[in-house]
């Protein structure tokens, strides 16, 4: 299982970025950072989140989504 910070500044970043995990196998969260509840359609850009990865492809998703990481 991979935890890192990740951060959106634009919707397209986040369209991209949801574009990008549809891809994988592994299952990928974003989480809040205090409670870290699930975030699924809401999410605020310009502040961190928790992205949670855990699956097989899980190093290939990590280097694939690491351009978002905060």
């Amino acid at each position: 299982m991979i935890k890192q910070n990740i951060k959106f500044l634009t919707t397209g970043q986040f369209l991209t970025f949801s574009h990008t995990c549809k891809n994988l196998s592994s299952d990928v969260r974003i989480q809040d950072l205090e409670n870290h509840n699930r975030v699924d359609i809401t999410i605020q850009l310009g502040l961190p989140f928790l992205l949670v990865i855990h699956g097989e492809d899980e190093k290939i998703a990590r280097r694939m989504l690491k351009k978002y990481c905060a």
